[in-house]
């Protein structure tokens, strides 16, 4: 799939460029529900060493992660969790892979729950969590723009959110297993999410014809998905996007990503002023608690699409 590239330095200038970019945004998150962000300020010397460390984490014995499964395992909104299934989805398909979730906003107040081995966990995670976390600021003002509701709407509400860091592990299947995928087809919760892949494997359904389509995974680059509640703030003007990891056949294949939400129990409204008569509102309220409470519940279908009026 060709995402449009968004230079986000434009988007810090004052110029008839960065309108251009507005409308480059808006456009990508209507007709695909993704983008592609370079110049985004979080070096590639960072994301790898995001990314590395992470590896060593999940090569970790599995008694030095025990610790941090346990505590996981007792509340689904734990700071940190860690999660290692092998299951069936809904359909035939099985899925297999790793993860460790941290909530990262405000860091200081999480920072102490996180991995304490390997040794530089929480340094290398910490950088890149600050650097995408700066970057998530930046995009949200600018998406805001793109729906004409202006730069600094609900931006208070932003800055003081949740952010979800989830580092994923998708080990290749054996040849004889019938494991087909890492994630099955979702969509996922927040405003937005900004990703980066070890390699490609990432699959979206292309809103236009409906066939899945590997999301692109460049050096220098990351990608940003439109959120469940985006598209419930935008009043369906943009759609979250559906997406599925795929496995490799040959190695173990890593992926960050970065989760940008409202606080917890905030309710989501589709914004007023994206509602009237020749507009009516279209969805219901939501909270990000409700969200991952049904991702949880192991319901069949989306939440969001439950709160379609």
């Amino acid at each position: 799939m060709e995402l449009p590239m968004v230079d986000v330095s434009i988007l810090t200038q004052d110029s008839n460029e960065k309108s251009i970019v507005i409308k480059q945004i808006q456009e990508a998150c209507q007709t695909w529900g993704a983008f592609q962000v370079i110049n985004h300020g979080v070096s590639e010397a960072v994301i790898q060493a995001a990314m590395e460390v992470n590896r060593n984490f999940f090569d970790l014995p599995e008694m030095m992660k025990k610790e941090i499964l346990e505590l996981g395992s007792r509340d689904m909104f734990s700071p940190v969790k860690l999660l290692t299934f092998q299951r069936s989805a809904r359909g035939s398909d099985l899925l297999q892979r790793d993860l460790v979730r941290l909530y990262a906003n405000p860091f200081e107040d999480f920072i102490d729950f996180w991995p304490t081995e390997p040794a530089d966990y929480r340094e290398k995670m910490g950088r890149y969590t600050k650097d995408v976390r700066k970057l998530g600021i930046t995009l949200f003002g600018a998406i805001m723009e793109s729906l004409n509701l202006g730069p600094t709407h609900l931006q208070e509400n932003f800055d003081k959110g949740m952010h979800m860091v989830i580092a994923n592990s998708y080990s290749p299947p054996t040849p004889e297993s019938s494991i087909k995928l890492g994630a099955a087809p979702h969509s996922d919760h927040g405003i937005i999410i900004i990703l980066r892949q070890s390699s490609p494997g990432l699959e979206v359904l292309d809103m236009a014809d409906g066939k899945w389509k590997a999301l692109p995974c460049s050096e220098g680059s990351l990608q940003v998905l439109v959120g469940d509640h985006l598209e419930l703030l935008s009043n369906g003007i943009y759609k979250s996007v559906f997406h599925r990891a795929t496995l490799s056949t040959r190695t173990t294949r890593m992926s960050l990503a970065s989760f940008h939400n409202f606080e917890l129990d905030e309710m989501v409204e589709p914004a007023t002023e994206l509602t009237g008569e020749d507009c009516p509102k279209r969805y219901e309220g939501c909270s990000t608690r409700d969200l991952i409470k049904h991702i949880f519940s192991g319901e069949v279908g989306r939440l969001i699409d439950r709160l379609k009026i």
